[in-house]
C-alpha cells in the first residue's frame, strides 16, 4: 500500500452523494461530496468506508494458534456468535498480547448488505481495493472516542465499536463522554487506512477479482517496446530475404548477360540478348523460332482432349505457326488454347463454326 489514493464513503442510497478524500504523499490534498468521485490514476488504490451500523466488530482470543489457524477458527466462531443467518466474516490476526493467545479482529456483516455496497459503488465507477468499517479508523483507547467521516459516524472504547446511538452509547460506554477527533486526527486516520488498513472486508468470497492478465505500473510501456521490437524483427526477416533474393536475381542476371555477350556482344540487357540469340538460332534452323517448337506445343496441348484435330497448319515468319483446329464442342477448343497459354505460348484465336456444325478456331502459336 502507498500513502496516496482515494477514500470514499459508501452512499446510503442510490440517489445520495458520497463523500471523498484524495491523498497524495501522505496528506489529504482534496475533499468533496459528489455523486461520482473525481478521476484518479489507474494505479491509485481506492478505499471505501462502510457505516458502523452495518458491521459487528469483535476481537477474539484464539489461544495458542498460528495466525492462519486463528483466522480460520475465528471466522467460524464469529459466525456462530452472530444473530443473522447469511453473514460474512472478515478477519485479521493481530498477534499475541501479553497474557493472551493469538488475537483476531473480526467484522461480521450481512452478505446482502456488503453486496449492495459493492453494487452501488460499481454504479459510480468504483471497484474498491479496500473496504473498512468506519469505526476501525478510530484508535483503540481506554477513553471513549467519537468521530465523523463525511456522513459516517462511530464511537469506540477499546475493542468496542458502536454506531452513533445515544441510548446504546450511554449503556455500553458507561455514560462517559466521548472525545471528538479533530480534522487533523481524522485526516491522519484516512491516510493511515491507505497504507495499513486495520481490516479489509475484500477477502474470501468478496475479494477483488484480479484480471487473468494485468499490467503493473510501467509494464504497459515495456510491453509496447517489446511488441514494437517483435514487429520490427518480424518485418526485418522477410525484408532481408527479399533483399537477398533481389540481389541474387540481379547477380544471376548480370552473369547471364555476361555469358550471352560472348555470342551477341551488342546486347545491353538480358531481354535484348535473348532476342538476338533467338534470331541467330532461327537463322540456323534451331531454337524456339523453329516451326517444330510451337507445333510440338500445339500437339502436346491437343493430346489430352479427345476429338480435337488439326485441319491445316503453316509456318509463318518469326517462328509463328498458323493452324486451323476443329472439335465437336467449343469447350474442347478452349481447353487446348488454355493449355497452350499455361505452358507459356503466345496464342491468338478466332472461333467460328463450319457447315458440318463443328467448332473451328483459326489460331496462331508463338513459342515462349
Amino acid at each position: 500500500m502507498s500513502a496516496h489514493g482515494l477514500i470514499v464513503t459508501c452512499p446510503p442510497s442510490a440517489d445520495a452523494a458520497l463523500h471523498w478524500w484524495q491523498a497524495q504523499d501522505g496528506h489529504i490534498v482534496a475533499r468533496g461530496q459528489d455523486f461520482s468521485p473525481p478521476a484518479i490514476a489507474a494505479d491509485a488504490p481506492v478505499t471505501a468506508l462502510i457505516p458502523a451500523a452495518d458491521t459487528v466488530i469483535r476481537t477474539l482470543d484464539m489461544g495458542d494458534m498460528t495466525a492462519a489457524q486463528a483466522e480460520a477458527a475465528a471466522r467460524y466462531r464469529a459466525a456462530d456468535l452472530s444473530i443473522g443467518g447469511d453473514v460474512f466474516v472478515a478477519v485479521r490476526a493481530l498477534g499475541k498480547a501479553e497474557g493472551s493467545g493469538m488475537r483476531v479482529l473480526c467484522a461480521t456483516i450481512s452478505r446482502a448488505t456488503l453486496a449492495d455496497h459493492l453494487a452501488e459503488l460499481a454504479l459510480r465507477g468504483l471497484d474498491p481495493d479496500i473496504i473498512v468499517p468506519v469505526g476501525l479508523l478510530l484508535p483503540a483507547s481506554d477513553d471513549a472516542i467519537s468521530a465523523t467521516f463525511g456522513d459516517l459516524a462511530a464511537d469506540r472504547l477499546g475493542d468496542l465499536v458502536l454506531p452513533p446511538d445515544e441510548t446504546l452509547s450511554s449503556l455500553l460506554l458507561g455514560g462517559s463522554t466521548a472525545r471528538q477527533l479533530d480534522q487533523d486526527a481524522r485526516d491522519g486516520a484516512l491516510v493511515a487506512v491507505l497504507t495499513d488498513p486495520p481490516l479489509n472486508l475484500r477477502q474470501g468470497d468478496f475479494a477483488r477479482r484480479t484480471p487473468l492478465f494485468a499490467l503493473g505500473p510501467g509494464q504497459g510501456r515495456t510491453l509496447a517496446w517489446l511488441l514494437g521490437a517483435v514487429l520490427l524483427v518480424s518485418l526485418a526477416i522477410p525484408l532481408t530475404e527479399i533483399a537477398k533474393n533481389y540481389l541474387g536475381a540481379d547477380l544471376a542476371e548480370r552473369r547471364a548477360l555476361a555469358s550471352a555477350q560472348r555470342l551477341v556482344p551488342g546486347a545491353v540487357d538480358v531481354t535484348q540478348a535473348e532476342q538476338q540469340i533467338d534470331a541467330q538460332l532461327a537463322a540456323r534452323g534451331a531454337g524456339n523460332m523453329v516451326a517444330s517448337v510451337p507445333l510440338a506445343g500445339l500437339l502436346s496441348a491437343m493430346q489430352p482432349v479427345p476429338g480435337v484435330v488439326i485441319r491445316q497448319a503453316d509456318y509463318r515468319p518469326g517462328g509463328i505457326i498458323g493452324a486451323m483446329i476443329a472439335a465437336p464442342r467449343v469447350e474442347d477448343l478452349n481447353t487446348v488454347l488454355i493449355a497452350l497459354q499455361n505452358n507459356g505460348y503466345k496464342v491468338t484465336a478466332a472461333n467460328r463454326s463450319d457447315a458440318t456444325g463443328q467448332a473451328v478456331a483459326d489460331i496462331t502459336v508463338l513459342a515462349p
